[in-house]
């Protein structure tokens, strides 16, 4: 039994170190969480914004004037398009990217604040900001982000989604490069991320139908990990290493450090039988794909062969 009934419990956080261990120290057979009751009330605004250079400075300027909001989560052009033709939550097709910024907690102060964040977000680039005047506004406008993987078949057969973190201040350099990535391989990548804590979640639309592309995807992925590393972040805010990301945590950490992880792993699992293969570097990777429903022949089979070969999965 691990964890406690506070946080902070005294001692090395076992809890947490198993949880972080991606399966490779045991099998959890079951798992007691606290419950938490709702916020009095929220508070969701949308800002609107002419570049996302901007809308990064909102996300830098809230958390300076010590505002840590409940949400901050930013879509950019190439998603708004597809999250209005899939839902129609009425964000303006000329944004170049809008920020939801939701407040939540207590009644009594919660307008205010929200009064100095709507200031923070126009004085720093937010061309509008629109709030949720009710319940069924609010669903709409998370509903557009919550969905907003879904939405990506409105304009794309595939995508394949990466989850990289990086330093707050370093979005508008990341996400320039982010898009220069893109465009000299030849495909578009999407972005849609959880903008207050710097994770990034780039979407990269391919066609599942095109080997060429599938290759493309593949290198996309690796030089935006790459990138994620180079400006001070780190692999995966929160869908972990796995097979995909293995070989760079070499990069990430020294030798000595890695060692010192494989040999807690040996500890709990000493013939490595939990998840093999999994967190540190080996050859081949696993990508996180979405690429719908194959259809049933022979050529299809053939072409998850060919994806799945490259990922690293054995089949």
């Amino acid at each position: 039994s691990l964890g406690g009934k506070h946080l902070g419990m005294p001692g090395p956080d076992l809890l947490g170190l198993v949880t972080g261990s991606e399966g490779t120290f045991g099998i959890i057979s079951k798992i007691i969480c606290r419950l938490t009751p709702n916020p009095e009330k929220a508070v969701t605004m949308l800002g609107i914004y002419k570049s996302v250079h901007d809308a990064c400075e909102s996300v830098s300027s809230i958390i300076r004037h010590g505002i840590i909001p409940a949400a901050m989560e930013m879509l950019d052009k190439i998603v708004i398009s597809a999250v209005e033709k899939a839902l129609k939550p009425g964000f303006p097709l000329d944004a170049e990217a809008v920020l939801i910024v939701e407040l939540d907690g207590l009644a009594d102060g919660l307008d205010a604040e929200a009064e100095v964040v709507e200031k923070l977000l126009k004085e720093s680039g937010a061309t509008k900001v629109n709030r949720a005047q009710n319940d069924a506004e609010r669903a709409k406008i998370w509903r557009a982000r919550k969905e907003a993987f879904g939405a990506i078949g409105q304009i794309s057969p595939s995508y394949y989604v990466q989850d990289g973190v990086i330093p707050r201040s370093k979005l508008p350099e990341v996400l320039d490069e982010i898009t220069a990535i893109g465009k000299k391989h030849g495909l578009t990548v999407a972005n849609v991320f959880h903008a207050g804590d710097g994770n990034l979640h780039p979407l990269i639309l391919y066609d599942y139908e095109n080997p060429e592309e599938v290759e493309k995807s593949h290198k996309i992925g690796e030089e935006i990990l790459s990138a994620c590393i180079r400006y001070g972040g780190t692999l995966s805010g929160e869908h972990g290493i796995g097979i995909e990301k293995a070989e760079w945590m070499s990069d990430l950490y020294s030798e000595n450090s890695l060692a010192n992880m494989q040999n807690v792993r040996v500890f709990f699992n000493p013939e490595n039988l939990l998840n093999p293969g999994k967190i540190f570097p080996h050859p081949g990777r696993c990508a996180e794909s979405k690429a719908g429903t194959p259809p049933p022949n022979l050529s299809a089979v053939n072409k998850t062969k060919m994806v799945a070969a490259k990922s690293g999965i054995a089949v």
